[in-house]
């Protein structure tokens, strides 16, 4: 079932998966990849859990959105940026910030596109067939 809090749990994991991809704070799954600490069979066994993961909200946001509705959601939130940009609240200039809002758009798009099929099914008052068995 589609609530308020399902969808910010679904982009907070989103975020989550995102950033903990790669993020320029240092703090990632890339910075431990190229570091010294760490054996390579923990690392290995750590890029297939983010493969996976990362596959599995990649093939949920295609087959809910396809490519239109990918566009739209990428639409929305780069113009947000842009808007954001044109009143001086970012700085585009800097590449830490433009890192930033390229990751949170990847994010947002992925945690839209796990929550999509769920919106359309409320928006369109169709039934799903889980939600009948109670």
């Amino acid at each position: 079932m589609m609530t308020t809090a399902g969808f910010i749990v679904r982009i907070i994991f989103a975020v989550l998966l995102v950033f903990g991809i790669y993020n320029p704070s240092g703090y990632s799954y890339y910075d431990w990849l190229v570091g010294d600490q760490g054996h390579w069979t923990v690392k290995l066994f750590g890029a297939s859990v983010l493969a996976f993961l990362l596959f599995i909200h990649a093939q949920a946001t295609w087959r809910s959105m396809k490519l239109i509705g990918i566009l739209l959601v990428l639409s929305v939130v780069s113009s947000f940026g842009w808007v954001l940009w044109d009143f001086g609240v970012i700085d585009l200039t800097d590449p830490t910030t433009r890192s930033l809002g390229l990751l949170s758009t990847v994010a947002m798009v992925l945690g839209a596109g796990q929550s999509w099929s769920l919106v359309r099914y409320r928006l369109s008052g169709q039934v799903d067939s889980q939600n009948l068995i109670a």
